[in-house]
């Protein structure tokens, strides 16, 4: 959305700014930004999601050896942990953002908030650990050993290319 704003802001500068565009160039700024528009809408999220879920599913019965039963208990496992996952890491973000603005002011700090934030960053990194764990021993009860290891291979795949569109998307918008 932050980014759809963004675009749409340096498309229309130069006319705010009395440096009108020409009209084949303002044609093709202004279907590009349809199409990016088109790309953000919701229902082309849910399919773009839709089919990265199909993908990540062949890929990971492919690459690790799961069975369809396997694969549908995978799926079980993931969705419950991935929720629990997903809230841990939210709460990490918002305490690494505290400490951030904390860090930002310099001497006027509040020291005791400082420290309320890295002992609930820590605990939440033991969380995290705990969690896996957890997980590890739940895959155990359908997965073999190996398969549970490719299975971590690819989870750790996944998340470096993920990482990585981050870095980039951040680096474009920027």
């Amino acid at each position: 959305m932050r980014r759809h704003a963004l675009v749409l802001l340096v498309l229309g500068l130069p006319a705010m700014a009395g440096f009108p565009l020409t009209a084949a160039a303002q044609r093709r700024a202004d279907g590009a930004a349809r199409q990016r528009a088109e790309a953000h809408s919701p229902a082309r999220r849910q399919q773009m999601e839709r089919q990265l879920r199909e993908r990540l599913w062949k890929v990971t019965k492919e690459q690790v050896g799961l069975t369809d039963a396997q694969m549908t208990k995978l799926g079980e496992t993931t969705r419950r942990f991935d929720t629990r996952r997903r809230t841990l890491n939210q709460q990490e973000r918002a305490e690494r953002t505290v400490l951030r603005q904390q860090m930002q002011v310099g001497d006027r700090a509040d020291q005791q908030r400082i420290a309320a934030a890295l002992d609930h960053v820590l605990q939440l990194q033991r969380q995290r650990v705990d969690l896996q764990a957890e997980e590890q021993r739940e895959l155990s009860g359908y997965m073999t050993p190996l398969q549970r290891a490719r299975f971590a291979a690819l989870q750790e795949q996944v998340r470096r290319r993920v990482e990585a569109l981050r870095r980039q998307q951040s680096d474009t918008s920027s």
